[in-house]
């Protein structure tokens, strides 16, 4: 092919990103836009559910509240507290799962076992031993564990042989293999259980938050369904979700740049 064949190849190439960005662009964009608007739809149909403008004014309305705002990083910071010790734990368990063959049989079947449980029906014991506070912690955590493990010890087993023969030709310690080889090798599947733990160790919070608790978000959502205060209820919905969406967005687009 001659140069200016190949220059022509080119600029006809050269626009293929740029429209897979737009489409990457507006494909959410038209969702979000059918969800407002069987929203707004909804909202005419069923008294229940506020219309979106209504729902927005309600959410400004609530934070510029100071209880609201007390209940709001109360649930944060519970929810912040559950992802880091249960991924924190998830982490270690995957990487003893993932590294030792007795470990494996030992614990992954109690693991994969408790985690097909409700966990839910746990709460009123991590209640006894935690109190309110420390219980929906606890729950969160419980949550937020599994997922890290589950990826971590399967990003751990799937690492290619080669990688050990290189570390075992360098005489690399169990640190430096660690930093060095695992880290690395296993850092996709680490932030996709990640993404999924940071929901889950909200969802773990809110739902202990709906049974007993002094303070959260939970306990909005309950009272303002018990005295028919739909807007508020909908509105506080409406923050936890865009906050986990948010977030697992931020995650999944930093996973997709990891090759």
């Amino acid at each position: 092919m001659s140069t200016p064949d190949v220059t022509i190849a080119r600029s006809r190439i050269a626009p293929l990103p740029k429209i897979a960005l737009t489409r990457n662009t507006v494909g959410p964009v038209v969702l979000a836009g059918a969800v407002v608007l069987l929203w707004q739809i909804s909202s005419g149909l069923v008294f229940v559910i506020p219309s979106p403008a209504a729902t927005v004014q309600e959410l400004f309305a609530n934070l510029a509240d100071p209880q609201y705002r007390t209940d709001l990083a109360v649930t944060a910071g519970a929810t912040v507290r559950a992802f880091v010790v249960g991924a924190g734990i998830g982490f270690v368990l995957g990487l003893l799962v993932g590294f030792s063959d007795w470990a494996k049989a030992l614990l992954e079947p109690l693991l994969v076992a408790f985690n097909g449980l409700p966990k839910i029906v746990l709460y009123p014991i991590l209640l006894q031993l935690f109190s309110l506070g420390g219980g929906k912690v606890a729950m969160g955590i419980l949550f937020a564990l599994f997922p890290v493990f589950v990826n971590v010890a399967t990003g751990v087993r799937e690492l290619p042989p080669v990688y050990w023969k290189l570390a075992l030709s360098t005489q690399a310690s169990r640190w430096q293999r660690l930093v060095h080889i695992v880290l690395p090798g296993i850092r996709k599947p680490l932030l996709t259980g990640v993404r999924l733990s940071v929901s889950l160790a909200m969802s773990g919070v809110v739902l202990s938050e709906f049974f007993a608790t002094d303070r959260g978000l939970g306990r909005v959502v309950l009272q303002a369904f018990s005295h028919a205060e739909y807007a508020t209820m909908v509105a506080t919905l409406l923050l936890l979700i865009v906050t986990s969406f948010v977030i697992s967005v931020a995650l999944w687009n930093l996973e997709k740049k990891i090759r």
